[in-house]
């Protein structure tokens, strides 16, 4: 889905693909150059550089008439690239709005793992005073939720795997898309334990167990394998509530 932000009052069309944000590579012309066409901006400037702008994708955004047109598109870095050969009295408040413009969406991204990471928290604690009121001490809960990411990584060591040591919490170098995996399988096995009325570590084990390998089956099915998910910075380092997620 594309949406609209504006530099100095100009629109600027942006979307997501992949992972990344891409800009209308064509707004980004008007906005700078005040330029009546910028099709045709775009054509001469690509014919008169030596090095060609092959970083550009082709990306559907919303037209002017509503309809989902393709349009040449760029991340933050490739349109910094563009505006090198602008020459515009714009460019440098426009470098410094691109600037501000990433550091929100670094916000929004950090904010999102943070707030997927305190969900978390919660349905596990949810789930250890399930446990505990079935016989299960902390170490016991310690246990199940260990057998719960060998289901969801098939086995994997993750703590080599991310590079941390063995008494780091994984969960704090997780991306957003595990952390909200493990909260959806902790919640559903924290009802079944209630459910089927289930007593001692092995069976809530086992329930936990369960529920990780459906959530491991989904994103493989529809992403990757979870254990190829990259990790991510330290939680704790982006969040001014520390003491809330140790």
């Amino acid at each position: 889905m594309s949406e609209l932000i504006k530099f100095e009052g100009t629109a600027i069309r942006k979307t997501e693909f992949e992972g990344e944000i891409y800009y209308s590579v064509l707004d980004v012309i008007l906005a700078l150059t005040d330029s009546k066409n910028p099709k045709v901006y775009w054509s001469q400037l690509k014919k008169r550089e030596s090095q060609p702008f092959t970083f550009c994708k082709q990306l559907k955004l919303k037209a002017a008439d509503g309809r989902m047109r393709s349009t040449d598109c760029a991340t933050r870095t490739g349109i910094l690239r563009i505006i090198q050969s602008i020459p515009s009295p714009k460019a440098e408040p426009f470098k410094k709005w691109m600037a501000e413009v990433g550091s929100e969406r670094i916000d929004e991204q950090s904010n999102k793992r943070l707030e997927a990471r305190r969900k978390l928290q919660e349905s596990q604690n949810k789930l250890y005073e399930n446990a505990k009121s079935r016989g299960v001490d902390e170490e016991g809960f310690n246990e199940v939720l260990r057998e719960g990411d060998k289901a969801l990584f098939n086995g994997e060591n993750m703590h080599e795997k991310y590079g941390i040591d063995e008494e780091e919490n994984l969960d704090d170098h997780m991306h957003e898309l595990l952390l909200r995996g493990k909260d959806f399988a902790t919640a559903i096995t924290n009802v079944n334990v209630s459910k089927k009325d289930l007593f001692g570590k092995e069976n809530i084990s086992d329930e936990h167990t369960r529920q990780n390998k459906e959530v491991r089956d989904v994103l493989k099915r529809q992403v990757t394998e979870p254990e190829n998910i990259p990790p991510q910075e330290d939680i704790k380092k982006l969040s001014p509530r520390k003491k809330e997620l140790e």
